[in-house]
């Protein structure tokens, strides 16, 4: 995300044309952050005045100070969209367990109940999350995801090589009472559709960058163990190794027009630590 300074101003009403839906005191904590260059150089205080040709740009991989176990990647009055670590909860259980989940955490912080999950991610999965402020902004979303008019990218390590180096599966799935999640014929189940690009393989692994077009429960899970390529911790879907102690599965990717402002939202999760020592890099992605 980029501003063309069409005439000098202060770097904080610069900043008020990329995200009007901000603070004055959160876009300053941002400068304060490092999350904005002007002209590839750090910007680094909001009262800096900019000249005219001058291109301010947001850094999309931005990681602000985490807060606990939410680390929130961009807020506005309409939206939140976080980094979900692995091991945590999209939403609560349907039977109370006292385990965290990442929507009580987040009315515990706002101490409102109007915020809202639209989407899901396996607990035991990473990455980008978005959250409604409000009932309005959340059919807003839920239009969205349902009409699939959005950009999800994920990240996977699968075990094996896979030969293509890009390609697509597509098939039916269906959902059991026990909450797995198996192919099925057309009659029962609901189409789903992944586009994936090798972007590197070793001896024993294939990774992975997962584009959705459509967006079921367990789509990229069902979908490399059918290919024969299971994601790796995914013992659930055939894996049989587990040496990060986690689901090798990331949302590293998320992007929609915002619908409220018209602007253009892209936030990205940069790759857990751990896949990093299983050989991933934020280098070889886009």
């Amino acid at each position: 995300m980029e501003y063309q300074v069409p005439s000098p101003m202060p770097a904080l009403q610069a900043l008020k044309q990329l995200y009007p839906q901000s603070s004055r005191r959160t876009l300053q904590q941002w400068i304060k952050g490092g999350r904005f260059t002007l002209d590839s150089r750090p910007l680094e205080k909001d009262n800096e005045i900019l000249e005219t040709g001058q291109t301010l740009r947001a850094i999309e991989a931005f990681r602000p100070r985490s807060e606990g176990p939410l680390n929130i990647l961009y807020e506005d009055k309409s939206l939140i969209f976080i980094d979900k670590p692995a091991g945590l909860l999209s939403v609560p259980l349907d039977e109370p367990s006292g385990k965290p989940n990442a929507l009580s955490l987040l009315r515990a912080r706002a101490k409102s109940d109007q915020i809202f999950a639209v989407h899901r991610l396996d607990r035991q999965s990473s990455g980008v999350l978005v959250f409604a402020k409000g009932l309005d902004a959340m059919e807003k979303l839920k239009e969205l995801f349902e009409l699939h008019d959005l950009h999800r990218e994920y990240f996977a390590i699968v075990e094996g090589r896979i030969p293509e180096e890009e390609g697509h599966w597509k098939c039916n799935l269906k959902e059991l009472p026990s909450y797995d999640v198996i192919v099925a014929n057309s009659d029962e189940g609901k189409e789903a559709i992944t586009h994936f690009q090798v972007l590197r393989r070793s001896a024993k692994y294939s990774y992975l960058s997962c584009l959705l077009e459509t967006g079921r429960k367990h789509q990229i899970r069902v979908h490399c163990q059918q290919a024969g390529y299971p994601i790796l911790g995914d013992k659930r879907y055939g894996s049989e190794e587990n040496p990060i102690r986690r689901l090798a599965l990331h949302a590293r990717k998320l992007a929609f027009i915002h619908p409220f402002t018209g602007q253009l939202l892209s936030f990205i999760a940069p790759l857990p630590f751990s896949f990093k020592k299983l050989g991933a890099t934020d280098e070889s992605l886009n």
